[in-house]
């Protein structure tokens, strides 16, 4: 049988439980006026832990979109003052190869070609620019430095490996074959031929046309392939009557040598003119003759220059799954075959060692700033602009214009006169500009973004406190209530702890 308590044996056993949750509650409430949080844990906040979780996982979400943003931004400014300087050095050279700009020179070089191979130099830097290890310009593989140094890639890895400067040579010899530009010039009696060799090749001079100025200099054209022309001298011709010869050139340039007929016992170059003899055989001999002193001039010049074009155009192109194109050889001189990478991986330097897939730069690297919304910042070393940009810094580094050399100054001007154009980035030529209006909407779609997250952060946080955080006021109050609740129970026990027989008798 089990006798209940009641009356203060009850109150005594049943208030020391009471006074321990009393004080945990008391301690809880300490605890939140301290952290401004209601509970230590999800389970504690009732109904609401629902909402403070779907709350918490879309900040986090946001805040993951946040921190990629950031890094993204260091990079995409990187990247953006990388070619906005790269343009700088191109519009410098541009200038600096101004017209009459050749000054002869010990070294053969002029200090317009001395700035150009520091400009090369700084180029590379720029595109071989890394952060936290991640190369900027070197597409998907960017744990790879996109581009060889300046040395390697102007004369070769010293381990049978040519650099840029063999493969002009090599195109250049295949050019100027025996020096008038792999044109033959013939003729007898009142004619003057000039003809492309028999096999049909990419290389030298190409026949474009030719015309007389007077019908004493009867010409014709045979377009070909191969191109020929020919100068019939009918009569006599009379002191400035002119033959003009179009021809065509490996770089998509075109020159037209100009001979003008001078009076018989004048001076005058043969390069230029022609001396009118004393019949219209003489006349056609001395033509001959203007002909080739022509064309040897323009093979060593306008020719030369086109050579150092298209051997830099084909360098740069190259990649690791697109070696770069050679002339077959040697020997060069009387090559035949168009230009060809066949082994040319195992011979020849590849200066752009990044990514190289089919897909557009700007797509390599991407970052999500959003639910649906992904932003493209690759970059890759040998987009077209950056090409371009180098082939053209590499020409201006490597040729020489000796000063005793009769040819230097007009073979300069030709060099610097396509320079010019090709850092002009005309036509269909992707542009540095381009780039930048690309990495600029980039970095606009991200500031975008940021401001968006950032503004929503900010609501979901708000609606976050007021699920998980308390304010100052509301627990003051409770903890009031609550010391006024422990007061009177102690002061109830204290009273009942004093009760006896004798004192309630």
């Amino acid at each position: 049988m089990t006798i209940t308590s009641y009356g203060t044996g009850a109150y005594r056993a049943a208030k020391p439980n009471e006074f321990v949750s009393t004080r945990a509650q008391f301690d809880d409430l300490q605890r939140q006026l301290d952290t401004k949080q209601r509970s230590t844990s999800y389970g504690d906040l009732g109904i609401d832990r629902r909402v403070s979780l779907d709350l918490n996982s879309k900040v986090a979400q946001i805040d993951s979109w946040l921190s990629g943003i950031e890094l993204t931004s260091v990079n995409l400014k990187l990247q953006t003052a990388s070619v906005e300087n790269f343009t700088k050095l191109t519009n410098e050279t541009r200038n600096d190869t101004r017209s009459n700009s050749y000054m002869p020179s010990a070294s053969g070089r002029s200090s317009p070609q001395v700035l150009a191979e520091e400009k090369f130099k700084q180029t590379l830097d720029l595109l071989n620019i890394a952060v936290n290890g991640r190369y900027l310009f070197s597409g998907k593989t960017s744990d790879t430095q996109p581009t060889a140094g300046f040395g390697e890639i102007v004369n070769g890895d010293g381990a049978g490996k040519a650099g840029l400067k063999q493969l002009i040579d090599e195109r250049r010899q295949a050019d100027l074959g025996s020096g008038q530009g792999r044109l033959t010039v013939g003729g007898a009696g009142t004619t003057a031929t000039i003809g492309e060799e028999a096999t049909v090749h990419p290389y030298g001079f190409k026949i474009g046309g030719i015309t007389g100025s007077s019908a004493a200099l009867a010409t014709t054209f045979n377009p070909g392939p191969p191109a020929d022309v020919a100068v019939n001298v009918a009569t006599q011709p009379v002191a400035g009557d002119t033959v003009r010869i179009a021809l065509n050139l490996p770089d998509g340039t075109q020159e037209e040598v100009v001979l003008t007929a001078r009076a018989a016992g004048t001076t005058g170059s043969d390069t230029d003119s022609f001396e009118i003899g004393v019949d219209a055989n003489a006349t056609a001999a001395n033509l001959r003759t203007a002909i080739g002193a022509a064309l040897g001039k323009e093979a060593k010049t306008t020719l030369s220059a086109a050579s150092s074009q298209v051997a830099a155009q084909d360098f740069f192109a190259g990649s690791l799954n697109n070696p770069p194109k050679r002339v077959p050889g040697p020997p060069f001189a009387s090559a035949t075959l168009p230009p060809t990478n066949a082994g040319a991986a195992a011979t020849t330097v590849i200066w752009y060692r990044g990514d190289d897939g089919a897909d557009p730069a700007r797509n390599t690297s991407t970052v999500q700033v959003d639910q649906g919304q992904t932003v493209g910042t690759g970059a890759r070393a040998n987009e077209e602009t950056f090409r371009v940009g180098l082939a053209q810094f590499a020409i201006m580094a490597i040729e020489n214009f000796p000063a005793g050399d009769t040819n230097s100054q007009t073979r300069y001007e030709a060099m610097t006169a396509r320079v010019s154009e090709k850092l002009g980035f005309g036509g269909s030529t992707q542009k540095p500009a381009e780039i930048i209006t690309e990495l600029g909407s980039a970095q606009s779609a991200l500031t975008s973004a940021k401001e968006r997250h950032q503004s929503t952060k900010g609501y979901l946080n708000t609606t976050l406190a007021g699920v998980e955080n308390v304010t100052t006021e509301e627990v003051a109050t409770q903890i009031l209530s609550l010391q006024t609740q422990l007061q009177a129970s102690y002061q109830v026990t204290s009273m009942l702890s004093k009760l006896s027989l004798t004192n309630y008798l």
